[in-house]
Formats: C-alpha cells, sequence, structure tokens
C-alpha cells in the first residue's frame, strides 16, 4: 500500500499578515489557480486604521512642506529669524519621515499605498504560485487571523508517493528505480 501526497516543497498553507473578516471567498475546493490569483478578500479594522494614519501624514506632509518652502523664500531674503528657518525645516523633515512610516507599515501589512486619499480596509488573499485548492476554511463574515491558514493551495504536476514496504521488498528499492 501507499499513499500519494503533494510535493511537501510545493504546498502553500495562506494565511492573512493581519485579523480580518472575509468578505468574498472566490476560490472553491479543488479549483485550480494562477499564481497571484485572489482567493478570497478580507475587511481588516487594522488595515483601515493605518490607510486613514497614511492619508493624515500625506496631508502633514502637504502643509509642512508649504511652510518649509514659505520659510525657505523668506530665509533667502533674510526676512526671518534663522530659528524660525529651522524650524520649518524640521517640521518638515518629520513629517516626510511620518509619511514613510506610515506607508511601510502598510507595506508590512501586505497591502501597497495608493493615492488619492480613500480610506482602504480591504486586502485580497492570493495564491503564491499556481497549483489546486486542497483545502479551504475560508467562509464569508468569518474572522481571520494570522494564525490559522484560509486555505491550502498545493501543485499537483508531481506528487509523492510513500510506499509502505516490507523487508524483502526493501532490498529491490534505490533512488531512481521505477515504481509501479
Amino acid at each position: 500500500t501507499a499513499t500519494i501526497r503533494p510535493n511537501q516543497d510545493r504546498i502553500a498553507r495562506i494565511a492573512p499578515r493581519v485579523e480580518g473578516r472575509v468578505a468574498t471567498a472566490s476560490a472553491k475546493l479543488g479549483d485550480t489557480v494562477r499564481a497571484g490569483q485572489t482567493l478570497a478578500t478580507l475587511d481588516s479594522l487594522a488595515l483601515g486604521e493605518a490607510s486613514m494614519a497614511l492619508i493624515q501624514a500625506q496631508s502633514t506632509h502637504r502643509l509642512s512642506e508649504a511652510d518649509f518652502k514659505r520659510a525657505e523664500a523668506l530665509n533667502a531674503d533674510e526676512i526671518i529669524p534663522q530659528r524660525e528657518y529651522l524650524r520649518a525645516k524640521s517640521e518638515h523633515e518629520k513629517a516626510g519621515v511620518a509619511l514613510r512610516t506610515a506607508e511601510d507599515k502598510l507595506r508590512l501589512l501586505g497591502v501597497s499605498p495608493k493615492p488619492g486619499g480613500r480610506v482602504e480596509s480591504t486586502f485580497p488573499i492570493t495564491a503564491p504560485f499556481a497549483g489546486t485548492v486542497i483545502e479551504k476554511k475560508a467562509t464569508v463574515g468569518q474572522l481571520s487571523s494570522p494564525s490559522e491558514p484560509l486555505f491550502t493551495v498545493a501543485d499537483l504536476s508531481k506528487v509523492w508517493i510513500e510506499a509502505n514496504l516490507n523487508e524483502t521488498q526493501l532490498t529491490k528499492v534505490r533512488p531512481g528505480a521505477n515504481a509501479t
């Protein structure tokens, strides 16, 4: 007897990076999927908060940039004290750091920052490679966390066969030998 299993080097258990509620679950058990194909969409409070923080950081950066440009022009004409110019420059640099931090937080959550000032709280769960959905735990409305995979995708183009052999058959087994 033998057991046929997916190649353990070509199997993926797919879970979100952040907690969220399953909004859609388009992949079904047994579906063949492409690399990058959306399997489900999640709605996350943490992602929405990070998105709002980015919008706020963008606004602060725009304001500090305008303030810095004005201070730079006034400083060139020696109208404002050097201290005011340095304060505006410092505020602009701090706003730039806050903006990059907010963008990086979204990237760490697995989402690319989008221009336009819209709050995004949904994100896709995608297949890392082409294969077959061999396990599905995602249902619409379910709360999902990073510790619990929603899907398992396996490349079934090559599978492993784990044979149960008795001692007399072991002498016939060697690497590269054909099996029936």
